[in-house]
């Protein structure tokens, strides 16, 4: 097996192995975002054991054929950044948060995907495979581009610390080349192993407050747990109870007041997102119906998650409202599984 082949292997957890390439043109893609979608209402839906809830209105932001994986919302609020590959090429793309300006940020021949913001809107993380994978830093326009590490092991899956001075990421760089959690310094210095458990980990992810790293941990199946950004006292957060005891739990993302996770989780075949209290308590699903939902994001202001489906058949980049589940209980709905539908403003407007 080639080192492509290896490496996707292990980022095929993360769900990067999407389904459907893009038109084989060879040539690039000024905005696949039709912007008519930019306004369109869909329906959200979740439920739980108690019945059903209201979540909001869905939008796709893409409409083009292609692969789509692993949005990240800038600290801003007006863009997100994900991973867009198309005829074998894999590049970090950024679009706006209403569907405009979709524009290309990275253009080596090197594939490249798992991007992350700086926590002050400047920079992005992302995992580029050129030779091995490494984490690799730009500016947010695609400038200063610069290799974060650089040895002859995987790194993936960065993740900033809130002040901007970290990145934990993922390194089979230890012991028999068993994958573990590693901190850097943004500026490259200072690389420190912090986990060291007797199975897989994937997908760290820095609570707001920085006092925590919220991963995937994999022993048979994997379940979400959290340790503090020393990684001391790793605990999992995910119950077993929820779901079959085979299926998998992955992709955590804090919600930005540090209160809530949201993660993604298989149930009935298909792929949906979940959110829980930061405790792991109150675990409820998002989406309920045949369509598969993966990595989500949340906005800065907590009103919405981004995340990737292929619920209009392909795969995309979609928005979700959650104001009414964050805000505090979510309404009720009778006899039904289906959310309400509502227009979803501008993201950041009240």
């Amino acid at each position: 097996m080639n080192n492509r082949s290896l490496l996707i292997a292990c980022l095929a957890t993360l769900g990067l192995a999407v389904a459907g390439w893009g038109q084989a043109d060879g040539t690039d893609v000024d905005n696949p975002a039709d912007p008519s979608l930019s306004a369109g209402i869909g329906q959200a839906v979740t439920s739980s054991g108690e019945g059903a809830w209201v979540v909001g209105a869905i939008r796709r932001l893409t409409d083009y054929s292609a692969s789509y994986s692993s949005p990240s919302w800038s600290p801003d609020g007006q863009h997100i950044a994900f991973g867009f590959e198309r005829d074998g090429r894999a590049k970090i793309y950024v679009i706006g948060s209403d569907g405009s300006n979709f524009r290309r940020l990275t253009d080596h021949p090197a594939w490249a995907a798992l991007p992350t913001w700086s926590p002050d809107g400047r920079h992005i993380a992302f995992v580029s495979e050129r030779g091995v994978s490494d984490i690799y830093v730009t500016g947010s326009d695609g400038s200063d581009r610069r290799n974060l590490t650089n040895d002859s092991h995987w790194d993936w899956a960065p993740s900033w610390s809130p002040d901007g001075q970290h990145i934990a990421y993922v390194s089979r760089r230890g012991s028999y080349g068993k994958a573990e959690i590693y901190a850097i310094g943004s500026d490259g210095s200072n690389s420190r192993r912090l986990t060291d458990l007797p199975g897989g980990v994937e997908s760290p992810s820095w609570s707001p407050d920085g006092r925590h790293i919220a991963f995937v941990f994999e022993r048979g199946a994997s379940d979400i747990y959290v340790m503090g950004s020393d990684g001391s006292n790793p605990r999992r957060l995910t119950d077993r109870g929820l779901t079959d005891d085979s299926v998998d739990y992955r992709s955590p993302s804090w919600s930005p007041d540090g209160q809530y996770i949201a993660f993604e989780s298989e149930w009935y075949d298909r792929v949906g997102i979940y959110v829980m209290g930061s405790d792991g308590s109150n675990p409820r699903r998002l989406t309920d119906d045949s369509a598969n939902y993966r990595s989500p994001s949340w906005s800065p202001d907590g009103r919405y998650i981004a995340f990737e489906s292929n619920r209009d058949g392909d795969w995309g980049i979609y928005v979700m409202d959650i104001a009414s589940y964050v805000g505090g209980e979510p309404t009720a709905v009778d006899e039904t599984s289906w959310g309400q539908i509502k227009s979803l403003p501008a993201t950041g407007s009240r």
